[in-house]
């Protein structure tokens, strides 16, 4: 009866790391074409906005939306970066752990990419604008900047873009860090593992020469 249902093979496939790591290289490029077309949304709106400013604010939407296109390609362009390392990576018996340390260094990479060249452009935006950042970004985009305000001044535009920058500085740090923790247990990991491949041999290595 097993063999008409699909779990059992799905199973044997993700139990071997080239699928694995093959699926998860997919992912990550359908994730990034999904992303371009995310940000188009963004994009528009931001367009739409910048028809109605007047001659003075003009300059302010045109240079966010040149960031913005900047920080939409750069996280683009990471997914699919870190999405051919992980389809480069050497099948073994620790391939999901061996994955860890990519994935993490790509959160912050693509965090720190949209994050910081989004709150340089939004601080040029609210400069030349006077207008609150809640106009041109989407609550989804607007929720990876927590801890700034929307303040439609000259020091709001300054706090934006400071706090955005430190905050993508940040998350990359801790996620290098972590990327370098997670590679160190694999390294770990697979140095115990072998340890213990090798320790059936060296048994019996020793009862065949009677020590």
């Amino acid at each position: 009866m097993e063999k008409y249902f699909f779990m059992r093979p799905l199973l044997d496939l993700l139990a071997q790391g080239r699928f694995f790591s093959r699926l998860v290289a997919i992912v990550l490029r359908v994730v990034a074409a999904l992303f371009v077309l995310f940000s188009l949304a963004t994009f528009f709106k931001a367009g739409k906005i910048i028809f109605e400013l007047p001659a003075n604010g003009i300059l302010g939407g045109v240079l966010f939306e040149i960031f913005f296109i900047l920080a939409a390609y750069a996280v683009a362009h990471v997914l699919l970066i870190r999405a051919r390392d992980i389809d480069n990576l050497q099948s073994g018996d620790l391939y999901a752990l061996s994955m860890a340390p990519i994935l993490l260094k790509l959160i912050g990479e693509a965090y720190a990419s949209f994050v910081g060249l989004v709150a340089i452009g939004g601080g040029l935006f609210v400069w030349f604008t006077n207008l609150s950042l809640g106009k041109i970004l989407n609550p989804i985009v607007r929720a990876l900047f927590p801890t700034t305000r929307d303040d439609p001044s000259f020091m709001g535009g300054i706090e934006f873009m400071l706090s955005g920058v430190l905050i993508a500085i940040a998350v990359l740090v801790v996620s290098y860090i972590l990327s370098e923790v997670f590679a160190l247990l694999a390294r770990a990991a697979g140095n115990a593992s072998s340890t213990v491949a090798r320790q059936p041999n060296d048994q019996g290595f020793k009862s065949r020469f009677g020590s």
